[in-house]
């Protein structure tokens, strides 16, 4: 009995010693409103208040912060009224522990706000690239809008301050060659927000533009010509280094466009973009087809007196991928001579060797070509009659005029 009456003795005692004290290691804050603000001002709010809140109780006896809970909410409320600009302290609860829970609640001072006008503008570029960059960074004006809208009017001070934080952030990670301006106003019953985004670095300040073909006139393509001139015009403006992140997506965008044509289904035209990124932008545009080959070509030489005016016609159809057979139609002005051949040609990517059989001189002809680059050209060609080697080398000028050295 004695051991027994010990332990309960013990017991005793130790019920009657205060409770361990707890330090707080950890302070959570929480607040929400009588209203409809947003998540993004009600975290600030939240964030803000945490800073005072883990000043207040942090390393503190989270027992005696229990025995004077009142004049805590009341100091927490107190400080609420004062940093939370536009917001009034409703309610404030304090749980201490180790981990101290802080819930408040808050009203707006007067009037919320209920309409908000987004101006969304790309400063720089072309009306049609910025359409075009305003798809890059999808449903920004709503999530400006819903960020303030149910929020006080009075708060749009710092309201504005994360708005500017949260869409530049946006700007950067979705377009980081811009940068982006935001201005938060009150205009009569609706809050305005303008918003300018504009590039930055170095920018595209020419564009050098070509379409051609080797497979149909040039001629048939003019009013084609004129209206890509207008959208590769369009890019001009743009930041080098966006051109360069989505050449891909640019080049698919004009090749989507021209395939949609109805003069390119009409030809049966395979179109080809190419973009070269810099301050002078090049968009080559070429016009090839796998079905056939057409060509019209006026030639004035210097050097020469006689003959020196002619013309040639090349009509050619494809019998496989590399495969073409041909005729060919020539006359000489002077005399108004005329010469016809039929022909077989075998293509290469950039190297074609052809084989044409002349009338009425029923001489024989080979013919080699490569072309270096869009623009130059070598020709060497042999004609069995004359026993003459014929070499030549080709500048592209532009679409309709080029010069040949001939020796």
């Amino acid at each position: 009995m004695l051991l027994v009456r010990l332990v309960l003795c013990c017991l005793v005692w130790a019920a009657a010693l205060p409770a361990c004290a707890a330090p707080v290691e950890r302070v959570e804050v929480h607040i929400t409103d009588t209203g409809s603000t947003s998540s993004v001002l009600l975290e600030r709010m939240a964030k803000s208040m945490q800073v005072v809140s883990e000043q207040l109780f942090l390393d503190k006896d989270s027992v005696n912060i229990n025995a004077a809970r009142g004049d805590y909410e009341r100091l927490l409320a107190e400080i609420g009224d004062r940093v939370l600009t536009g917001y009034q302290m409703e309610s404030v609860s304090v749980s201490a522990g180790s981990v101290t829970s802080i819930n408040m609640q808050v009203a707006p001072w007067s009037a919320a706000v209920d309409e908000v006008f987004v101006d969304l503008q790309f400063s720089g570029v072309e009306p049609g690239t910025a359409e075009l960059l305003k798809k890059q960074v999808p449903g920004l004006e709503e999530r400006i809008e819903s960020v303030l809208r149910g929020s006080s009017v009075d708060a749009s001070d710092w309201a504005g301050g994360i708005l500017r934080r949260l869409v530049r952030s946006e700007v950067e990670a979705s377009l980081p060659e811009f940068k982006a301006a935001v201005d938060v106003v009150r205009e009569d019953s609706r809050t305005v927000v303008q918003v300018v985004i504009y590039p930055v670095g170095q920018l595209v300040q020419n564009v050098a533009y070509s379409m051609t073909s080797e497979s149909i006139p040039n001629l048939l393509l003019l009013d084609l010509k004129q209206r890509y001139a207008e959208k590769a015009d369009a890019l001009r403006g743009l930041p080098v280094d966006y051109v360069k992140r989505h050449q891909a997506e640019l080049e698919s965008l004009l090749l989507t466009e021209l395939e949609n044509e109805k003069s390119v289904r009409m030809h049966q035209l395979a179109p080809a973009v190419k973009l070269l990124p810099g301050s002078t932008l090049g968009v080559e545009i070429n016009m090839g087809s796998d079905k056939y080959k057409i060509w019209f070509e006026g030639y004035g030489d210097i050097g020469r007196n006689d003959d020196n005016i002619s013309g040639r016609a090349h009509i050619g159809k494809f019998i496989s991928g590399r495969d073409e057979i041909f005729g060919e139609a020539g006359v000489t002005l002077d005399e108004v001579d005329w010469d016809f051949s039929a022909g077989y040609a075998r293509h290469w990517g950039k190297a074609t060797l052809s084989y044409m059989r002349r009338s009425p001189d029923g001489q024989n002809v080979f013919r080699g070509e490569y072309d270096f680059t869009s623009k130059w050209r070598l020709r060497t060609e042999y004609f069995s009659g004359t026993d003459t080697t014929e070499i030549a080398v080709r500048y592209r000028i532009h679409e309709f005029l080029s010069a040949e050295y001939v020796y």
